[in-house]
């Protein structure tokens, strides 16, 4: 399963998953995951405490403000998840130039940046509108949903 986040300045500390992914898990609570940059193949997995909230929500919590500052995630980026359905998870990172970030050890995000940037001279006035607007309306539902 894949899905993707944009990180918002309060996401920095936990990292709420899909409602979807936790129905996939199918009743199993797993306690850790382990996240990995994608294209770096096992090299390095950093290990990230599991908690669910009391309405059921799955976090990732304790480790993922390290993942975090290791892959000096900001405001903005865009983040795909793939779950490999053994808790891990392979993580790709694009950031605000829409194309995938560059990180030592990394097998296969020179051939995306060229398919981005390849496509952004004729779509980046609409990605961008389109990336914020969703942004600023998931972000506006987040806030709805802490004040509840």
């Amino acid at each position: 399963m894949e899905f993707f986040t944009i990180i918002l300045e309060k996401s920095s500390s936990r990292q709420v998953l899909p409602d979807n992914f936790v129905k996939m898990l199918d009743g199993h609570r797993p306690q850790n995951m382990k996240l990995r940059q994608a294209g770096n193949g096992l090299r390095k997995l950093w290990d990230v405490e599991v908690v669910f909230d009391t309405d059921g929500s799955m976090c990732l919590d304790h480790g993922w403000k390290q993942f975090v500052r290791a892959y000096d995630l900001r405001h903005g980026y865009f983040l795909v998840f793939r779950y490999d359905g053994n808790a891990t998870f392979a993580v790709k990172v694009f950031d605000a130039t829409m194309c995938r970030r560059r990180y030592q050890d990394d097998d296969d995000a020179g051939m995306l940046c060229l398919f981005f940037l390849s496509i952004r001279l004729c779509l980046t006035p609409i990605l961008k509108k389109t990336f914020l607007h969703l942004a600023r309306q998931w972000e506006q539902e987040q806030r709805g949903l802490t004040m509840l």
